[in-house]
């Protein structure tokens, strides 16, 4: 398939719909050509200084070559296999290796269905990279897309965004022996069990999922398909659970309960607990009494 690109403007009929596509693409960039392409629209062209943001989701799967992928304060290397992950309002920028180029396919989409669709595979809502097995059937399922998009030329814009679910649909499949296997729940059962006997630390999470033998974006891929939650915000939960019963069963001020959780300060924490219970620290616990 030769480099080429669809971009579809979204009517409001198509948002009332729900789910819409807004890009689809196949490109290569050979070691050391210019990228970006100024041949894509304004809005979607960057620069490597200045990065962009974009307005819709965007999944792009390297299928050659490697190359960096960047969010604020995160950097990943990227390969063949790499599934890197572009939420709405989200900084970041990539590019390939000058050394070795890359081949990508993507697809862009929006619309209410979008955050549940992303969010029920397990992807992050933060921008995320992910590294999909060989054979995995959603690099089959995206390029059966993109091609059928770009060279059958018999998908209208309806369809091509109800293809869409299905695609995603393959990326929660394809892992799903795996993901379900005794293995895999044990070594998510450690994470958990150390993440409860360190609930109140700074958990460097790089480094559990090194010790237990996994990069930390396939720890967090894991961890999030088991659980339905991320790594942080299963630690946030157990803090809760531990600050509700610290309050029912101890005198403890609520300044010293914040501290032995791992808030940074009583206004922090107050904060979450009022977020997550609908009442503050001293009201739950007058209610509990």
């Amino acid at each position: 398939m030769k480099s080429a690109h669809k971009y579809f403007p979204v009517n409001d009929a198509q948002r009332a719909w729900g789910l819409y596509a807004t890009c689809v693409g196949h490109s290569t960039t050979k070691p050391g050509n210019e990228f970006p392409s100024k041949e894509h629209p304004d809005e979607y062209y960057f620069t490597w200084e200045k990065g962009r943001v974009l307005h819709e989701w965007q999944i792009i799967l390297v299928e050659s070559g490697g190359g960096t992928v960047e969010f604020r304060r995160r950097k990943f290397a990227v390969r063949k296999g790499s599934l890197v992950v572009l939420p709405p309002g989200c900084w970041h920028r990539y590019r390939p290796d000058s050394d070795t180029g890359w081949t990508t396919l993507w697809i862009g989409f929006g619309g209410e269905l979008a955050d549940r669709l992303v969010g029920g595979a397990g992807l992050s809502p933060k921008g995320d990279v992910i590294d999909l097995a060989a054979g995995c059937r959603f690099n089959t399922a995206l390029a059966d897309l993109v091609s059928d998009t770009l060279e059958g030329g018999r998908l209208g814009i309806y369809s091509i965004a109800a293809r869409i679910p299905a695609v995603i649909a393959t990326l929660m499949e394809s892992d799903e022996s795996n993901v379900s296997s005794p293995a895999a729940s044990d070594t998510i059962h450690r994470a958990q069990e150390y993440m409860l006997e360190h609930c109140g630390e700074t958990i460097d999470f790089d480094a559990l999922a090194a010790s237990l033998g996994m990069t930390y974006r396939s720890f967090r891929y894991l961890f999030t398909k088991l659980t339905r939650t991320s790594p942080l915000q299963y630690q946030l939960a157990v803090r809760l659970v531990r600050a509700k019963g610290l309050l029912r069963s101890s005198d403890m001020p609520v300044a010293q309960i914040a501290s032995t959780l791992g808030f940074h300060s009583t206004w922090y924490f107050s904060r979450f607990f009022v977020k997550q219970t609908g009442m503050s620290p001293v009201a739950y616990r007058k209610k509990h009494m």
